[in-house]
């Protein structure tokens, strides 16, 4: 039986997301960048972008592996903005979407933390939809890959990308890499 306001998934825009955070654990870190790209379902083209830096309210728990990572100092992150603010953009960017990503889960549940804190409610779909996997199913019978990071799997589709750990960096290179893998399924159709 079909559910009242049921939405096709094909009729759907796709929400890529990436984050960075202060650390991996999910109760102590927080997130201090986010980078979307908002993409039509159908033609799979961008739509629009969103990158913010935000203001973390518990910089001290952060870890210094992270803190390299995310490149974080309080000049660059001088004009950070609430991570409440940039959540309600998030939310209206994405209404309605399907989430994707690499590794998406880490992001997701960020995001959904986040979002009950901040009582911000969003209509994004609970479908996932995370590249990696994607990227395994093409690669699992290639000897010349050498892992799954984002990184490997783009270089093997001579995508170029940003600097490593820039969010909207990170989010248009698992894109590119999407794009590339959903060229290959569609031709094995």
């Amino acid at each position: 039986m079909k559910q009242k306001n049921q939405i096709d998934f094909r009729k759907r825009n796709l929400l890529f997301v990436d984050l960075e955070t202060t650390g991996l654990d999910l109760d102590t870190h927080e997130i201090v960048e986010v980078g979307c790209l908002l993409v039509n379902g159908k033609s799979l083209e961008i739509i629009s972008e969103y990158s913010a830096k935000t203001k973390p309210t518990h910089v001290e728990t952060a870890t210094p592996k992270a803190i390299e990572i995310s490149g974080y100092s309080p000049k660059t992150w001088n004009n950070a903005k609430k991570l409440e603010d940039v959540l309600r953009d998030v939310s209206k960017m994405g209404k309605g979407a399907l989430v994707a990503g690499w590794k998406v889960d880490f992001d997701w549940w960020f995001l959904e933390r986040a979002f009950n804190e901040h009582n911000i409610k969003h209509d994004f779909d609970y479908h996932l939809i995370d590249v990696i996997s994607l990227a395994y199913v093409y690669f699992r019978k290639k000897k010349h890959v050498k892992g799954l990071s984002l990184r490997k799997v783009a270089a093997c589709f001579r995508i170029k990308m940003a600097k490593q750990h820039d969010a909207l960096g990170d989010i248009k290179g698992t894109y590119a890499v999407f794009r590339r893998l959903m060229k290959h399924y569609e031709k094995s159709d």
